[in-house]
């Protein structure tokens, strides 16, 4: 159709025409939206647990670390999952390290009982964050560490997402107190296995896998079962004395 002149120098244009125009706001707006779901869809990915340690030691060149320090530097007081993670890797090596029941044990219990009253903001006792760690102790266990937690890192992702929802996160806390009590106990050969337990778990929980949660899950009941046996079989020995 052609637009058709009136008196007066009007033009009138088709109704077609009209609607075609009409519509092409909506067009765009739709464009748009689609537009902002692509690029929620590719936001930059948190960053990565291995390039935080790497940051750790890279931006703090001091002699000795103190826990403030590294509770700051991995994330602060929201990060429960990379907070027992690095608690866990001393135990995990196993790195000496002076005073490492402190270090360890005593910061994973105070976490796990954080994440079992459903807190969302990580609280340490004072006495726990003026604890100093020597530089060099921290860099070996980082760097040994490391290799391990890149090519893990490959393979994680968000999945099985019920592990993550704030009741389950409950029981892991629960689950992971039980294994710190367990590492308390002054049992040889025990602590690695039920501090690699916790180290996948917490893997888990910083990147959201349920899957790698659950893998830790069995890890820290086949140590648990192990951690049994020794002790009964200790007292079955003392018992035929």
């Amino acid at each position: 159709m052609t637009a058709a002149a009136l008196p007066g120098n009007i033009l009138v244009l088709p109704r077609t025409a009209t609607r075609s125009r009409k519509k092409a706001p909506a067009k765009s707006a739709t464009a748009a939206r689609s537009g902002a779901r692509r690029a929620g869809k590719t936001e930059v990915r948190a960053v990565r647990t291995s390039k935080i340690l790497r940051d750790l030691l890279e931006k703090n060149p001091d002699k000795s670390f103190t826990v403030q320090k590294i509770v700051d530097s991995i994330g602060g007081s929201s990060s429960f999952g990379t907070s027992l993670l690095v608690s866990s890797i001393p135990e995990v090596l196993p790195i000496p390290i002076p005073g490492i029941f402190a270090i360890v044990v005593i910061p994973t219990g105070i976490i796990s009982a954080q994440m079992i009253a459903g807190n969302k903001q990580l609280k340490l006792p004072k006495f726990i964050l003026k604890r100093t760690i020597h530089r060099k102790a921290l860099a070996t266990a980082i760097h040994a560490i490391l290799p391990f937690l890149e090519k893990t890192e490959k393979y994680v992702k968000p999945r099985w997402q019920w592990a993550v929802h704030p009741a389950s996160r409950r029981f892991i806390g629960a689950f992971i107190l039980l294994l710190a009590a367990a590492m308390a106990l002054p049992v040889p050969w025990t602590n690695m296995p039920l501090a690699i337990s916790i180290f996948i778990i917490a893997l888990g929980l910083i990147e959201k896998d349920g899957m790698m949660i659950t893998l830790g899950i069995l890890i820290g009941l086949a140590s648990l079962a192990f951690l049994g046996g020794i002790i009964w079989g200790a007292l079955s020995l003392f018992s035929m004395l």
